[in-house]
């Protein structure tokens, strides 16, 4: 086992893969709370298609050939394509940290953007949001305007949100960075070993 962090990334074989769609569930729950506090006043800035990269949304691949490397495939609350990933800080007990804000419809994307990202890590702000049910908490981090990771979890309370999101934050910086995707095993059936170019090529 690793004593570093890292940053690892998640392929998903389709739209109906469970866990894609329990990550836009829980991201959509973030963003609601995001757009709750910036309603209450707090300085939550523009978050209306924020949920993206650095220069702005992009329009998912199954539907413009243009998407660039480096930046997600879908904003918004709808699903990315067929194949899409995402990716997720782990600390070196294997424990998520944090996770994108987006899902990218490739992985060399995904990485660039993990690694244009690190590049940014003192421009990284972090906000502490409220959770669908009284009492929880999470957080969302910008560079800039555009929100590009989020808590993985709900917290009992803001400061422990606070302090979840300044950890990830430090992970994220010294975090070494996957070379392949792992694929998802939809509906908890396990895949069989795939080389890393093929969990590359698969996504």
């Amino acid at each position: 086992m690793s004593s570093s962090p890292s940053v690892v990334f998640s392929a998903f074989r389709s739209t109906t893969d469970l866990r894609l769609i329990g990550w836009a569930a829980f991201r959509e729950n973030v963003r609601a709370g995001a757009l709750a506090g910036a309603v209450a006043g707090s300085p939550a800035g523009n978050l209306a298609g924020s949920m993206a990269g650095p220069s702005g949304p992009a329009v998912a691949e199954a539907q413009s050939r243009g998407s660039r490397p480096g930046r997600p495939a879908r904003d918004g609350s709808t699903l990315a394509r067929a194949h899409s990933g995402i990716w997720r800080v782990l600390a070196s007990n294997n424990r998520e940290l944090g996770r994108s804000a987006s899902v990218y419809g490739s992985f060399a994307g995904a990485r660039a953007h993990v690694l244009e990202l690190k590049d940014l890590v003192d421009d990284m702000v972090a906000e502490t949001v409220t959770g669908p049910t009284a009492g929880a908490h999470g957080w969302i981090v910008r560079v800039g305007d555009r929100v590009v990771m989020t808590s993985g979890r709900w917290y009992g309370g803001p400061s422990s949100s606070r302090e979840a999101s300044v950890g990830a934050i430090l992970a994220f910086r010294t975090a070494i960075v996957a070379e392949g995707a792992r694929p998802s095993a939809e509906g908890g059936r396990r895949s069989r070993a795939e080389s890393d170019d093929e969990k590359s090529l698969s996504w």
